[in-house]
């Protein structure tokens, strides 16, 4: 299991105003075990159950751009609760270790631990993945931003199609998607599923 406990206490992004209503509408749509909550002021708790969803959850927390994340990856006890905010288990004390190192990282404020020992180096790598793909995310321009997410939602989506939903030129989306770093970006993608996949098949159950 995957679990992301995510902080946006003042002095983590862009801004310092409570980015939990953004976050959660925008994981709404993803199929998780439980729903994604509020824990505590401006803190949320989410659990994934493929390595899958929790990029997925990583890449649009980069989006809403004011959080700090910590990712733990292990077991969780079953079995599961009604709340999310009631999930107990190694994956979850890993995720609080992890959110606490991504605190004092104010470059890219996000860290990966596992549950099991054995797996600290895959975690280390996993980490220097997701911290590279979360910088390209937040290094973009709005216009950058906008075009790569409206590809992200459909990725089938012609230019011309992705500029009329925008309302921009057909040739603004081309130039935005070529100099926002998309492909190089979705390409590490794949490796960072394999790394924390990999951490999730072999930690101790």
């Amino acid at each position: 299991m995957f679990v992301l406990s995510l902080s946006g206490r003042p002095g983590h992004g862009r801004s310092a105003s409570d980015p939990v209503p953004e976050l959660l509408e925008a994981l709404a749509e993803l199929e998780l075990p439980l729903p994604a909550e509020r824990t505590v002021g401006p803190d949320a708790l989410v659990l994934a159950g493929r390595a899958e969803a929790a990029l997925e959850v990583l890449l649009r927390a980069a989006e809403v751009g004011s959080l700090a994340v910590g990712l733990g990856v292990g077991a969780v006890h079953g079995p599961l609760p009604a709340s999310v905010r009631e999930i107990s288990g190694p994956a979850l004390e890993a995720a609080e270790a992890a959110l606490a190192s991504a605190r004092t990282t104010s470059q890219v404020p996000l860290a990966v631990r596992a549950a099991d020992p054995r797996q600290e180096g895959t975690a280390a790598d996993a980490e220097a993945v997701l911290r590279l793909v979360v910088w390209m995310i937040r290094a973009r321009s709005r216009g950058q931003w906008e075009a790569v997410r409206a590809l992200r939602r459909d990725p089938g989506a012609t230019q011309a199609q992705l500029a009329e939903r925008l309302g921009v030129t057909q040739q603004t989306v081309s130039r935005a998607v070529k100099t926002s770093g998309w492909r190089e970006e979705s390409a590490a993608h794949p490796l960072a599923v394999r790394l924390l996949s990999m951490i999730d098949l072999t930690s101790a159950r």
